[in-house]
């Protein structure tokens, strides 16, 4: 049974701003990492999950759908006010939301840690790679899944780079999303810590 054709969500997004911050809508490559994870079969995903950067909470909200208990984090507390209230409108259990900036360390190790398209700043990689694998976000074991539109992947390659070089091991998929009136092709890259 594939999950994606019955679930939807009604999200909370900011419009009508001329040039909203990037966590105020729903953007691509969340659409693509929430087809993904449903995807998967029943009971593969673990049973806790933290996302990074998770702005309106879709990929979040997928993952308490699958019924994993779901961390969404992000720097900013207003993206996270806005989370909570589309886990809450939607009536999905097992979901909170909390702070965190990448450069203070914070948060227990997790087995899942998913980010969309939250590699656009050109120091993102590193500090990134510091959260993940310095400071232990990301169990030994672990899998991380990053996603990015393939229209700029220079940044999320350094990234990627950067867990390679550290052993973990790498697959990666593209999947096409229809979004807004523009077909748009989106990196899936599933990176697993060596143990």
């Amino acid at each position: 049974m594939q999950l994606r054709d019955e679930l939807s969500f009604e999200v909370l997004e900011v419009r009508g701003q001329p040039r909203p911050d990037h966590w105020a809508r729903v953007w691509p490559t969340s659409v693509a990492m929430s087809r993904w994870l449903l995807d998967q079969p029943l009971g593969s995903l673990g049973a806790v999950a933290t996302e990074l950067g998770c702005g309106m909470g879709l990929v979040s909200l997928t993952l308490a759908h699958l019924g994993l208990r779901t961390e969404g984090t992000d720097r900013q507390p207003l993206a996270l006010a806005f989370a909570r209230r589309n886990a809450l409108v939607n009536e999905l259990e097992g979901f909170s939301a909390s702070v965190l900036d990448w450069r203070s360390v914070g948060g227990s190790p997790t087995a899942l840690i998913v980010a969309s398209d939250v590699v656009y700043d050109a120091g993102a990689p590193e500090l990134l790679f510091a959260l993940v694998q310095t400071a232990g976000l990301l169990a030994p074991g672990g899998r991380l899944l990053l996603g990015g539109p393939r229209a700029r992947t220079e940044l999320l390659e350094v990234l990627v780079g950067l867990l390679c070089a550290s052993g973990y091991a790498h697959e990666v998929q593209a999947r096409p999303v229809e979004w807004e009136g523009r077909s748009e092709l989106i990196d899936l890259h599933l990176l697993t810590r060596p143990v």
